[in-house]
C-alpha cells in the first residue's frame, strides 16, 4: 500500500512540475521583435481622386476618410502567456478612437476601451490591432497599427517579410469594403486586390475604404484575394479570405 501511495505522489509531483515548467518556461513565449521590425505598412498617398468601380450594377466608391497622421497605438504588454491576457494599449492624438483587433485573420473584434482581454493559444497567434475613426474605418498608418506574431510553445511560421492581406469589412449592416495590407501596396501596374461580391468580380488598384452600393439582396457573399500584376494569388496564409457572409438592412443600399 505504501508503494502505491509513493508512486501516486511521484505522478502528481511530475504532473505539477510539467505544468509549472510550461507556465514559467522563459522560452514559452518567443519574442519576435527583430522579425516584427521587418513588417511595414506602406501608407496610402493622400490625393483628391475618388476611385469608382462599377460591375453588373454593383459599385464600389472610394470613401475619403479623415486623416490622422499623428494618431498612434502601442501595446505595453510583453511577454504574453497562454490563455487570457489583459492587454493595455496606449493611444495618443486621437480622442474619438476605436480599436479593432483581428486574430489569425478570422476573429474580428471592436473595442471602445484601451484595456481589454485577449485569448492566445499554443502556436502562432498573428495578432493585428489598429485604430479606427468615428465611422469605424481603419486608420491606415504605421503609427496607428500594431501587429505581432505571438508564438507560444512553438516555432514561428509567419513570414514577416512577405506581403499580407487582412480582411476587415464588410461585416453585418456595414456595406463598406475595408482591409489592411502589410509589406505591400496596390497600384495600376503592381499588386491588386480581387474582390468577389455575389460572384461579381472587381480588381481594386488603390488601397482605401469603399462604399458598396447596388446590392439587391439582404444576404451577400464577399471574398478578397491579394494578386500580383499577372492576377496570380500571392502566397500567404491570409491572402485569400475565403468566402464571407454579410447582411444589409436595406436591399437597395
Amino acid at each position: 500500500m505504501k508503494n502505491k501511495i509513493y508512486l501516486l505522489s511521484c505522478v502528481v509531483v511530475i504532473f505539477l512540475s510539467c505544468n509549472t515548467e510550461k507556465e514559467n518556461n522563459p522560452d514559452s513565449y518567443r519574442d519576435n521583435k527583430e522579425q516584427s521590425e521587418t513588417l511595414q505598412l506602406i501608407e496610402p498617398k493622400t490625393d483628391k481622386e475618388i476611385k469608382n468601380y462599377i460591375v453588373n450594377e454593383i459599385s464600389l466608391t472610394e470613401i475619403k476618410a479623415q486623416q490622422y497622421p499623428d494618431a498612434s497605438l502601442s501595446l505595453k504588454n510583453q511577454p504574453f502567456k497562454e490563455g487570457l491576457n489583459a492587454l493595455h494599449f496606449t493611444i495618443e492624438n486621437n480622442q474619438n478612437f476605436g480599436i479593432t483587433t483581428i486574430q489569425n485573420n478570422y476573429t474580428i473584434q471592436t473595442h471602445s476601451s484601451a484595456i481589454f482581454e485577449q485569448e492566445f493559444l499554443t502556436g502562432n497567434n498573428v495578432f493585428l490591432a489598429f485604430l479606427t475613426d468615428k465611422n469605424k474605418l481603419a486608420i491606415k498608418t504605421n503609427k496607428a497599427t500594431f501587429l505581432e506574431n505571438i508564438v507560444l510553445f512553438d516555432e514561428p511560421i509567419f513570414n514577416t517579410k512577405a506581403p499580407h492581406l487582412f480582411y476587415y469589412l464588410p461585416q453585418n449592416n456595414q456595406a463598406i469594403l475595408d482591409f489592411c495590407l502589410l509589406n505591400t501596396s496596390l497600384s495600376e501596374n503592381g499588386n491588386q486586390l480581387e474582390v468577389i461580391i455575389n460572384e461579381t468580380v472587381f480588381y481594386i488598384k488603390k488601397w482605401a475604404a469603399y462604399q458598396i452600393e447596388g446590392l439587391t439582396k439582404k444576404e451577400n457573399t464577399i471574398r478578397l484575394r491579394l494578386l500580383d500584376k499577372d492576377k496570380k494569388l500571392i502566397p500567404g496564409p491570409f491572402n485569400d479570405s475565403g468566402e464571407r457572409m454579410f447582411t444589409i438592412k436595406n436591399q437597395n443600399s
